[in-house]
């Protein structure tokens, strides 16, 4: 079986500039390098199908060792939407003659695919069911669409759940299936071309996978081939996570997929920049190198890169962070103020400061202890994060930190038995923010994502939170992760030592938690120390 890579750059677009989903052009570079390189790592027979321009780029500046490129994608015109982008990446599935696997630029392998999943007739990634936007794009198919192809209309009128084959990795032995696989495709865009065009961006970002996923899905069931899967979980709408945990990386993880909003996600972003330059720095210097000498200044590019050169004291991040409104860095504290006036009747005065407003609602305004009490503490979690980010060092120590924080985690997970051998500290850049009510934000982080309904807090006694801050640059926001109890007491245990075993740890750990199964601390803990270890706020070394 060969193993294959399919890229094109669409009329138009520069590679060195357009993001291609990413948080920058840099980033989808990076994710091209370190998926082929990966796949080189566990395999010789690599292969790059792609048009003139995407070779100039990956093999004659980037220099990927593909085994073999062949130039076949130029000046496709299929009579469709440009942005059905998919229908190229379907054709090319056609052009093997012979057992292959296509593997997407955002996945990357590290360890070789089980024999059992090489084997089949049809090879895919995962079962996707009962994703929202499929169900919304195929009733809009039953619906109103002119022509339904019956392997289509069969799985439509069917009770079952609606499923589609994950394409992360796409292929098998039975490589005359495709040829069928797009020419149903093509029909199915041509007779409904009005109605595919009427769609809108949002509906065509989806309508690329159910074009070649949920069809590849309805094609096998009809044709009765049997697919192999890589991961046996069916997916659904409550999973978000576990694509990308490069944290686990590099011994714990055999594989994994950025696929969708995980390209834009700051803490992805720089994980993949951070395990390129780990462990193919002629690469990742490269890529480096490419951007700069293109230019530094298009589309795409972060404030914060654009910024920085000017700034030779203190943290850039902090002076773009400072220059936000009064009502951006004070917005919860506003929501809560405009919701006391609304329960109490009072009169709201915005002409007045948030700094002033609040001062007067403690003062004279309420009555409500409660809710002067909430209104004080947002206000002082709000207040102590803007301390906290204007006193972030310089760029340079900030990097600096990052980085050895970074190497030393990669160095320690590197030993399978780093638990009996590794020290912990805090960094010394780390930040946390303390309150009695739950305040925090995480959107833009890949786990426990969170969109606070901070308003909430009304119904809910005082507690103890802490909420870890870390900087997403690529949006210029700030991460606000909400610690779980056993990451607070792992803090805590870390604050004023120089250095502890992990083994004191997990022993001061497990007798603070005496009412928790001790089965389940293990795990959490690693999980934690991993996380935090390569987010730069715990610093790891193994002992001498």
């Amino acid at each position: 079986m060969k193993y294959v890579h399919t890229f094109w750059i669409d009329e138009g677009k520069n590679a060195l500039e357009a993001s291609f989903g990413w948080c920058s052009a840099k980033y989808h570079l990076m994710s091209w390098a370190l998926s082929c390189l990966q796949l080189n790592k566990f395999y010789e027979n690599v292969e790059l199908v792609t048009d003139t321009r995407g070779k100039e780029l990956l093999i004659d500046k980037l220099k990927l060792p593909y085994k073999k490129v062949r130039i076949e994608l130029d000046d496709l015109k299929f009579d469709c939407s440009p942005q059905l982008w998919v229908t190229n990446k379907i054709y090319s599935y056609t052009l093997h003659d012979e057992p292959f696997l296509n593997v997407d630029g955002d996945v990357y392998i590290f360890q070789p695919f089980a024999d059992g999943v090489l084997s089949g007739d049809l090879i895919a990634q995962n079962i996707e069911q009962d994703f929202d936007y499929y169900k919304e794009l195929v009733k809009l198919v039953k619906d109103t669409f002119d022509f339904v192809p019956d392997p289509i209309k069969k799985q439509v009128e069917s009770s079952v759940p609606i499923k589609a084959s994950n394409a992360g990795i796409l292929g098998g032995h039975d490589y005359r299936f495709f040829s069928g696989y797009f020419r149903l495709v093509r029909s199915f865009i041509s007779e409904n071309k009005n109605k595919i065009n009427q769609l809108t961006s949002a509906q065509m970002v989806n309508f690329n996978a159910v074009v070649e996923q949920y069809i590849f899905h309805c094609l096998s069931q009809d044709l009765n081939v049997e697919v192999k899967y890589l991961l046996d979980t069916v997916y659904d709408p409550s999973f978000f996570e576990a694509f990308a945990n490069f944290h686990y990386l590099p011994n714990n993880i055999p594989f994994m997929h950025a696929l969708g909003d995980y390209k834009k996600n700051g803490w992805v972003c720089d994980q993949l920049a951070n395990r390129l330059r780990l462990d193919y720095p002629e690469y990742y210097y490269r890529i480096i190198t490419l951007i700069e000498s293109h230019t530094k200044y298009f589309d795409g590019i972060s404030p914060l890169e654009e910024f920085k050169d000017s700034c030779t004291n203190g943290s850039s991040f902090s002076r773009l962070y400072s220059e936000k409104s009064e009502i951006e860095i004070f917005c919860r504290t506003q929501k809560i103020i405009s919701s006391i006036c609304d329960k109490e009747q009072i009169p709201l005065n915005m002409s007045k400061s948030i700094n002033f407003q609040v001062t007067d609602f403690l003062d004279k305004e309420l009555t409500n202890t409660g809710s002067a009490a909430l209104l004080k503490d947002v206000f002082e979690f709000e207040k102590e994060k803007m301390r906290l980010i204007q006193s972030l060092p310089s760029d340079d120590l900030m990097w600096k930190n990052e980085v050895k924080a970074i190497d030393n985690a990669n160095r320690v997970f590197t030993d399978n038995n780093w638990q009996e051998k590794s020290e912990l500290r805090l960094s010394p850049l780390f930040m946390t923010v303390e309150s009695e009510w739950d305040w925090a934000q995480n959107p833009i982080l890949f786990t426990r994502v969170k969109v606070n309904n901070v308003e909430k807090n009304f119904h809910l006694a005082s507690y103890y939170y802490q909420t870890l801050l870390m900087v997403d640059k690529h949006h210029m926001e700030v991460i606000e992760y909400s610690l779980d109890p056993i990451e607070i007491y792992l803090l805590s245990v870390l604050s004023n030592i120089e250095f502890i075993s992990f083994a004191e740890v997990n022993e001061k750990i497990n007798a603070f938690f005496e009412n928790i199964d001790k089965k389940e601390i293990p795990n959490h803990m690693e999980e934690a120390i991993r996380f935090l270890s390569y987010s730069g706020v715990i610093s790891l070394r193994l002992k001498e």
